[in-house]
């Protein structure tokens, strides 16, 4: 077989094991939050309130749902099937770890893009409305969330090639390191998948939009570019000295 007719083999698996099961029903109810959240705000007030759409579909959805949805597809496309022995057929035949992590990588990260991205659009058409300075708001946002999902999905896809607790240190990761840590200490935003999401909104939003200053500015895309290059490299590095384990 050709390396793309594995990778698509590879690739339509993942998918089929995410998709098939409870966690996307769950992610689904995760990702619809801030919209029903969004409903709510507009069924309580007689317009839109745009003062409030940066900070809302921030503080909703790239500081708290994005990272959860990441996480979940992202350790979950990969370790699971290392926890439960599924690898091992694919991971015992000589082809390149690349070719692994890469579709894992599309799938999952696709997944997690394309509900963040209906869940920023809806949210924000609800809570600031369709004027053109609220969409060109909104879709800063969609596009920062949609490239931030496969950011982070490659993190979590590195850390379950590299332990079997990539959930709980992914959790960490992002509850610590994301939520905490991050942009307390000087140079620190250099190395947050949040800071690089707020460079690329606020180069795409209006210029004059309030709240949205970030350290890295346009510099968010290659930032984020070189990054996941970086962690897609490591995670295939890693994942090619896996210890297959025999089953007795």
């Amino acid at each position: 077989m050709s390396r793309l007719s594995v990778m698509l083999a590879i690739g339509t698996v993942t998918a089929r094991g995410l998709v098939g099961r409870r966690r996307t029903l769950l992610m689904l109810l995760v990702a619809g939050a801030p919209v029903i959240l969004g409903a709510f705000l507009r069924i309580g007030n007689a317009g839109p309130r745009p003062n409030r759409l940066e900070p809302s579909l921030e503080g909703l959805l790239v500081s708290s749902v994005m990272p959860l949805v990441a996480l979940v597809f992202g350790t979950a496309a990969l370790g699971a099937e290392l926890d439960d022995g599924t690898a091992i057929h694919i991971l015992t035949k000589p082809i390149p770890r690349w070719t692994i992590i890469l579709p894992k990588l599309v799938v999952a990260g696709g997944l997690s893009a394309g509900l963040l991205v209906v869940s920023t659009i809806l949210s924000g058409a609800l809570i600031g409305g369709l004027g053109q300075n609220e969409l060109q708001i909104t879709t800063a946002f969609a596009v920062g969330v949609a490239i931030g999902s496969f950011l982070y999905v490659s993190i979590f896809l590195a850390l379950s090639a590299a332990t079997s607790r990539g959930l709980i240190i992914g959790l960490a990761y992002a509850l610590v390191w994301e939520g905490l840590l991050a942009g307390a200490l000087p140079g620190t935003q250099l190395l947050s998948v949040r800071e690089y999401v707020r460079g690329i909104v606020s180069a795409l939003a209006p210029p004059d939009t309030p709240g949205l200053s970030s350290v890295v500015g346009s510099q968010g895309f290659l930032y984020a570019g070189v990054a996941l290059v970086v962690i897609t490299v490591l995670a295939s590095l890693r994942l090619g000295v896996y210890q297959v384990r025999s089953v007795d």
